[in-house]
């Protein structure tokens, strides 16, 4: 059985084995160009729901605390709470206003809202370095309450978020949970 091979054009090869033909694409062959050419294309950005619960127990907590998206990823963030206790803010406070959500809102069990009124907060869900502000108002007694907002996370890095509402159980509400790691603090990290 003889092998033949023969040069044709930019570096195509053919080879002749057994009656079968089999072509060969050499280096800097168009083949080989085309497909550098072809840029890679980045995964496509997804919808993520990530659900968080305000736990009350004999100090409240947020679970859970420690989680992560990609950039690019829209995330529906979904908090429930049943802490029917409010952790009143100062007039005036930012803490009270939605910040940093697709069109400025979220909806407190399915109603759009900009801001909660200061005397019905319990608790905030805060990162301070994206300008993100969601105000989780105090949960009818033997209910629940759930606040949904749609966030964009667009740049890798670990956030830290915190809880803004005096919620803690010192006199000036700052104390216990409210200083506590993995309660109402914690972090999103935003993988790259």
């Amino acid at each position: 059985m003889a092998a033949n091979f023969r040069r044709i054009g930019g570096g195509l090869a053919m080879l002749v084995l057994g009656g079968s033909l089999l072509m060969l694409a050499g280096c800097g062959s168009a083949a080989n160009v085309a497909a550098a050419a072809t840029p890679l294309q980045a995964p496509a950005a997804s919808v993520v729901v990530q659900k968080l619960q305000i736990i009350n127990g004999a100090q409240p907590r947020y679970s859970p605390a420690y989680w992560s998206v990609k950039a690019g990823d829209t995330v529906v963030l979904s908090i429930t709470s049943n802490d029917d206790g409010t952790a009143p803010l100062p007039a005036g406070s930012p803490y009270a206003t939605v910040q940093g959500t697709v069109g400025g809102t979220e909806a407190v069990d399915g109603n759009t809202v900009t801001a909660i009124p200061v005397d019905q907060v319990a608790h905030t869900f805060t990162i301070p370095s994206l300008g993100v502000n969601l105000a989780i108002p105090a949960a009818p007694k033997g209910g629940t309450v759930t606040v949904q907002a749609t966030i964009h996370f667009t740049k890798a890095g670990v956030y830290y978020w915190h809880c803004f509402a005096p919620c803690g159980d010192d006199p000036n509400g700052l104390g216990g949970a409210m200083a506590s790691p993995g309660q109402m603090e914690g972090t999103v990290t935003v993988q790259g």
